[in-house]
């Protein structure tokens, strides 16, 4: 008998979001068509309007659809973005990408700090953190990233819960009743360590785009700090600022 696929399945949106894309991959909507509307789309699926929206986002990321005021959800391409596109509009939508992805963790437990991690912490050499290896799955079982997280230890508690899929942070924030205030985040490109690149079927030493983020409490204290190796080739990083109102 074959074995069952207790892999999770993905979220409602993400399916939807799949169906869409399909769709316009096929030329059912071609470029410069428009989606049936939200209320359209809610009432064929059977979906409230929050995961058509999701669904729909998720498609403008990808570069595929553009939401214009009084017009709707408008095809611009049947292909999306050539490589991973991350794109961030928000500190919600930046904690949003481990609801997108699945950690599929490979190694977990209490180390000291090294130098080094002490510094991108702020906590003291030698002081045990938990520390959390693992792989970031795309929705397509590709591995995306290589991911090296360091939890401080008032909540190394977590550890027996630690997440799949979902954000590590929500779990912690949830438990703990603490409220993540912002997240410093660094970009930097270099050859990827020995063990990523074979982790992520690239040679020894390709170039990579390290991504550091350490997210912050609201009393000051570092929650975690990820660091994320992602292959740098079709790499985009996308991101909306907008002037803030005095």
């Amino acid at each position: 008998m074959a074995p069952r696929d207790l892999s999770p399945r993905p979220p409602l949106y993400a399916r939807i979001e799949q169906r869409l894309r399909d769709a316009i991959a096929e030329g059912r909507y071609a470029v410069g068509s428009l989606l049936p509307t939200e209320a359209e789309l809610c009432q064929s699926l059977k979906v409230s309007r929050h995961t058509v929206r999701e669904a729909l986002r998720r498609l403008v990321d990808a570069g595929l659809v553009e939401r214009r005021q009084g017009a709707g959800s408008i095809v611009i391409a049947r292909e999306p973005h050539r490589g991973e596109v991350y794109a961030i509009r928000s500190l919600d939508g930046l904690m949003r990408y481990g609801d997108d992805t699945r950690l599929q963790i490979q190694r977990h437990g209490l180390a000291p700090l090294s130098r080094e991690e002490a510094a991108l912490t702020l906590g003291e050499i030698g002081t045990p953190w938990l520390s959390v290896q693992g792989l970031r799955i795309g929705q397509d079982g590709r591995p995306l990233a290589t991911t090296d997280i360091l939890i401080h230890p008032r909540f190394a508690a977590i550890e027996p819960d630690l997440p799949e899929r979902g954000a590590i942070h929500r779990v912690v924030e949830q438990r703990f009743g603490v409220e993540v205030a912002e997240v410093v985040q660094e970009i930097s490109a270099g050859p990827m360590p020995p063990a990523a690149a074979a982790a992520l079927n690239r040679k020894k030493r390709a170039t990579g785009m390290l991504l550091t983020r350490r997210h912050v409490l609201t009393d000051g204290d570092t929650l975690l700090v990820s660091r994320s190796w992602h292959p740098a080739e079709g790499f985009t990083y996308a991101m909306r600022l907008r002037r803030q109102e005095d």
